[in-house]
């Protein structure tokens, strides 16, 4: 009875030890702590170009344009947008080479004289998921010429001899003798047509060529170099300027605050709010008049570009 008792006590102390000594293979795995989970990145940001706006007019191509002896080059637009953007890159004057020279689509004229013409480069921008990606460089022409005629004139003719009308006495003339024996007639007196002088009419403009139509408005685009020349008329007969101020303006570049027979060159970078017409006032004296103030005023509206190829 002890031996069978022994022996089931040694059994149950074996059972124990083989169920203490077992362990899940995977506890470790368990037990071990999760990695930190942190904050996911933020996405790249796209890059703005400097100077990028939106577009809201596209380009539809040059124009050339004579008008007397004055040749204009210029830009036509449609006011429409193609969803692209835009930024000024450079702008030149007549003859200035630029580093953008041969890289517009649609090239860069010459003067009659082969000098480059003056005007604005764009580089227009679509936008894409990896940010803003440029597509074509257009350059916007705005410059003019004036032909300066060398023709001599020749002498007119001289006026051929014609007979002067003798007055001829008026029937209700008393002839009188005299102390020759000829007749002579009794002078009139008539009283003579006088004319009253013509008052001077001196009034100012603004032009967007030297001997351009006046203009009360005009509408410009943004970022393009545009040459404004103060103009005077006496009776409606175009007089020289001898020297003119710019009263008032928000243009973000102006050539000079005064000048002389040289136009003023403007440049507008910003945009106006909705429905709001920018004006530029000039104080103008003439040559004929040197001491009488005239005043003449021009109402900008600015647009934007769109640039297409």
């Amino acid at each position: 009875m002890m031996k069978r008792a022994t022996l089931l006590a040694t059994a149950i102390t074996l059972v124990f030890g083989i169920a203490a000594d077992a362990r899940d293979p995977f506890e470790d795995d368990w037990l071990s702590p999760a990695p930190p989970v942190g904050p996911a990145p933020d996405p790249v940001a796209f890059v703005v170009p400097a100077g990028l706006y939106y577009v809201t007019d596209t380009y539809m191509g040059d124009v050339v344009a004579t008008t007397g002896a004055t040749t204009t080059y210029s830009t036509t637009t449609v006011h429409e947008s193609t969803g692209s953007f835009a930024r000024v890159i450079d702008t030149v004057d007549t003859g200035t080479a630029s580093a953008f020279d041969g890289a517009a689509f649609n090239g860069r004229g010459v003067l009659s004289d082969g000098r480059a013409l003056a005007g604005t480069y764009y580089e227009n921008f679509v936008l894409t998921s990896d940010g803003y990606l440029p597509v074509s460089i257009v350059f916007f022409q705005d410059d003019s010429e004036t032909r300066r005629g060398n023709s001599a004139t020749s002498p007119s003719p001289s006026p051929s001899p014609t007979a002067v009308p003798r007055p001829t006495p008026s029937p209700s003339a008393v002839d009188t003798a005299t102390s020759h024996g000829s007749v002579a007639a009794e002078p009139s007196f008539r009283p003579g047509i006088t004319t009253r002088p013509v008052p001077r009419m001196l009034r100012a403009a603004i032009a967007l060529a030297p001997d351009g139509p006046a203009l009360a408005s005009a509408e410009v685009l943004r970022g393009r170099l545009v040459h404004f020349w103060p103009r005077a008329f006496d009776n409606g007969v175009p007089t020289p300027i001898r020297s003119w101020r710019l009263v008032s303006a928000q243009p973000d570049l102006v050539s000079a605050a005064s000048g002389g027979t040289e136009p003023l060159a403007a440049q507008w970078i910003r945009m106006p709010p909705a429905a709001v017409r920018w004006s530029l006032r000039f104080e103008i004296f003439t040559e004929l008049e040197p001491t009488q103030r005239l005043e003449a005023e021009i109402s900008i509206s600015v647009r934007s570009p769109a640039l297409i190829d």
